[in-house]
């Protein structure tokens, strides 16, 4: 794949999932309690803490906007599959194999209950592995030049590690 295509791919999946994302973010945060209910909700329900209910609704809101500009895209994309897969396997998982209809083919009913979070799970860690492209604010500021630059060198990372 040259870098144009590597580019263009980046951009279509940054815009389509950021599309998506920010309705779902938006009914958490402007529902009735806000994302307060949300996150109690997810900690009442399913055992999760409201610090990640928080998160999570603020994440699909926020980070879906930036994820669009592609500003801070990879640790978007990282917050946005871990939200994925928690509603895919900790929320909708369960539910989908509790009420299975007897005459169902049950492999069937849970893809499609976990169809949309495991597609927006599978493109966030997609955009994460190929990063944001050119055509992104990250790579019009080459933040992530920037955030290499900041590392230790190979070379000096392997004569520390010799060392202990």
């Amino acid at each position: 794949m040259t870098k144009v295509t590597t580019d263009v791919a980046a951009l279509i999946l940054r815009l389509a999932a950021g599309a998506i994302f920010i309705p779902h973010g938006w009914s958490k945060i402007t529902s009735e309690g806000g994302a307060a209910g949300f996150a109690a909700d997810m900690a009442a329900n399913y055992g999760i803490p409201t610090f990640l209910g928080h998160l999570a609704a603020w994440t699909e809101l926020v980070g879906a906007i930036l994820l669009i500009a592609g500003l801070l895209t990879r640790l978007d994309a990282l917050l946005l599959a871990g939200t994925m897969f928690v509603a895919a396997f900790i929320v909708q998982l369960p539910e989908a194999l509790y009420e299975v209809p007897a005459d169902a083919i049950k492999s069937f009913v849970v893809l499609r209950a976990i169809e949309l979070p495991l597609a927006m799970f599978a493109a966030c860690t997609a955009i994460m592995l190929i990063g944001p492209g050119r055509v992104s604010l990250d790579g019009l500021l080459r933040l992530e030049e920037r955030f290499r630059a900041l590392l230790p060198k190979k070379k000096a990372a392997a004569e520390a590690a010799a060392l202990v």
